[in-house]
């Protein structure tokens, strides 16, 4: 058999589906203690406690802007979701329990997106979505 053939030959998984692996509660309740304290860490659980709890995508959560929340109602109105459409989705009390340090912190930088930059000149500008945990 040459060495052109190998080459050409689709792998023998090629096609296969294979189903969701998601993490369970305790790893991701272990992510969310490991990261640490400060407003860093509390940005870093809101994000998680959005993505999980609310049942976001990345990109939705990165678009986010602070009037796009209603603790009241416990609504999260998701303007840019997948595929351009407009959605409201809920969370859990638990969840705005560990979203509100993160909030407290976000008041004191510029008005504007939830989850932004913290530091530096372009403090409170929206997070870039390839080094979200930055």
């Amino acid at each position: 058999m040459s060495e052109q053939t190998l080459y050409r030959r689709a792998p023998a998984n090629k096609g296969m589906r294979y189903p969701a692996d998601p993490p369970t509660v305790e790893e991701i309740v272990a992510v969310m203690r490991e990261a640490g304290a400060g407003r860093s860490a509390a940005r870093l659980r809101g994000m998680i406690v959005v993505l999980w709890r609310a049942g976001l995508r990345i990109n939705e959560a990165i678009m986010l802007n602070e009037t796009d929340l209603s603790p009241s109602t416990g609504s999260i109105t998701v303007r840019f979701g997948k595929g351009g459409r407009r959605r409201e989705v809920g969370m859990d009390s638990w969840g705005w329990e560990y979203l509100r340090p993160w909030l407290a912190h976000r008041q004191e930088l510029p008005a504007g997106p939830l989850f932004c930059v913290m530091h530096g000149c372009s403090a409170g500008r929206r997070w870039n979505g390839s080094p979200v945990p930055r």
